[in-house]
């Protein structure tokens, strides 16, 4: 009796041990614990530059499973107080704060208060461009067609360090008469969008959207040092200045954010994100289903998949699955990247515009898995070595392109003109700009102009343009006299 007990333990524990085997096969975990001395110093490495006297700086943290396995600060924080980077100082997120919107949306829709298929005009029946039927879905994917505020801000003469609210925004939004394509038809990344979600947030919850997403979403993943910001003037202690970098090493203060929300404007430390980070492979309790819902993939309405789901790109890196966000404001540069499969987080948060953020954060990811990220190529241009094409000549008859044009949709116009035997253009806030010939009718200008298409009327007369730039498709300006300016 006792010899059979013996066997059915031995039995019992092989099973057990193949159960494990097979497991680990089928669900295959990179365990990468402690770092080495290697692994510590190379990633080390990768920083040293920013290391520099009087050179700003950033935080970066890797995380497996719920262990963080390096941590480190370089470069400083304000440059004019000499103040170091340290772990908890605060960065804005940028970009990376959509993830957050996203996750309101989808915890309101668990809650049964909202559809992601509820079309954006049950709750902003005033916008006549939601006349197309554009979802909530639609926005969380960017398929939505709306045209991205920050560049019909810039046509209609705002500057860089304009101050800019959602208020100011969804006033944009109101006199828009048409999108960028048919929703569903393309992906285009819009920051219009988020604002809008935020703004739906805060009208199906009665809240302000900044305390609604502290409640609901920062304070019980524990992400205590995360907020969203809407004030630029306030003083808040471990945040750190950003800022542009011209030449020579020499660095200007930056617009850190303006103070529209939804789209970006969250600030975070390395530690919250690496905390919200491990939710994607490692859940808290009841949240398992509401981040495997941000993961849900785009489809175009021809069936084409995107690889865009709420708020988070997912794809590909080092032939494995990968979760990632950048974001970019002012002299902010903040990457996050995520690999499920490898419950491995990877954090980059910089305050300097010219910070390769993305680039760091891949070759991190090169270092755990003995990847080498391939470079950009330079020269990989088609183009290069190729004699230059013929350029359209320059148009005769310059003189039809002279006029005053008016956009009603951003309530801005552009005066074009002969001058040095040239057609340029001028507007109020934004000076002169010389028009480049590309075609029959068409030119193309420097920002934020992009490229001009003028059309005519069945007599041959030119009776407007259309602007296309950046995330902004065929704004239409028609010609009107210029008296009619007020």
């Amino acid at each position: 009796m006792k010899d059979v007990n013996s066997k059915h333990k031995v039995t019992g524990f092989l099973r057990i041990q193949n159960l494990i085997i097979c497991l680990m096969l089928v669900c295959p975990i990179v365990n990468f614990g402690q770092p080495s001395n290697r692994f510590k110093n190379q990633i080390d490495a990768l920083f040293m530059d920013w290391e520099l006297e009087n050179h700003p700086g950033g935080v970066v943290g890797v995380m497996q499973s719920d262990e963080v396995i390096y941590l480190n600060s370089f470069g400083n924080a304000s440059l004019e107080y000499n103040v170091p980077t340290t772990e908890a100082t605060l960065f804005n997120i940028g970009s990376i704060s959509k993830q957050f919107t996203a996750m309101g949306i989808v915890l309101l829709q668990e809650r049964g208060l909202l559809s992601i298929d509820d079309p954006v005009q049950k709750y902003f029946p005033e916008f006549q461009i939601f006349n197309k039927s554009v979802t909530i879905k639609h926005v969380l994917q960017h398929t939505s067609g709306l045209r991205d505020f920050h560049d019909l801000m810039a046509l209609a003469g705002w500057r860089g360090d304009d101050y800019r609210t959602n208020a100011d925004v969804l006033r944009l939004v109101r006199k828009q008469t048409d999108l960028n394509f048919e929703p569903g038809e393309q992906f285009m990344y819009s920051n219009t969008g988020y604002v809008v979600l935020a703004e739906i947030i805060e009208k199906v919850t009665r809240e302000d959207f900044k305390i609604w997403m502290k409640n609901n979403v920062f304070e019980p993943l524990q992400m205590h040092n995360t907020y969203v910001e809407d004030n630029y003037q306030r003083i808040v202690p471990n945040r750190a200045t950003s800022y542009y970098h011209s030449h020579d090493r020499v660095f200007e203060m930056a617009q850190g954010y303006w103070a529209y929300t939804g789209a970006g404007n969250m600030y975070s430390t390395v530690e919250d994100l690496l905390k919200w980070s491990n939710n994607f492979y490692n859940p808290k309790e009841g949240w398992g289903s509401s981040f495997g819902t941000l993961q849900t993939m785009g489809q175009l309405n021809n069936g084409t998949s995107i690889d865009y789901g709420y708020g988070i790109y997912v794809d590909e890196k080092f032939e494995k699955k990968r979760i990632q966000h950048a974001g970019v404001v002012g002299g902010y540069r903040t990457f996050l990247s995520i690999y499920p499969e490898e419950e491995l987080s990877i954090v980059v948060l910089t305050n300097f515009s010219n910070a390769p953020f993305g680039e760091k954060a891949d070759d991190i990811a090169g270092i755990l898995f003995s990847k080498t990220r391939k470079k950009n190529n330079p020269f990989s241009n088609s183009n290069v070595g190729e004699k230059k094409k013929n350029q359209p000549s320059p148009l005769l008859g310059l003189t039809d392109y002279t006029g005053t044009f008016y956009s009603p949709e951003i309530d801005t116009h552009y005066t074009f003109y002969i001058a040095d035997n040239s057609l340029k253009c001028s507007h109020v806030r934004h000076g002169e700009f010389i028009m480049e010939a590309i075609g029959k009718d068409m030119f193309k200008s420097t920002w934020p102009l992009g490229t001009i298409k003028m059309s005519r009327n069945q007599k041959g007369e030119i009776v407007g343009l259309y602007i296309s730039t950046g995330r902004v498709k065929n704004l239409w300006f028609k010609k009107i006299n210029s008296s009619s300016i007020n």
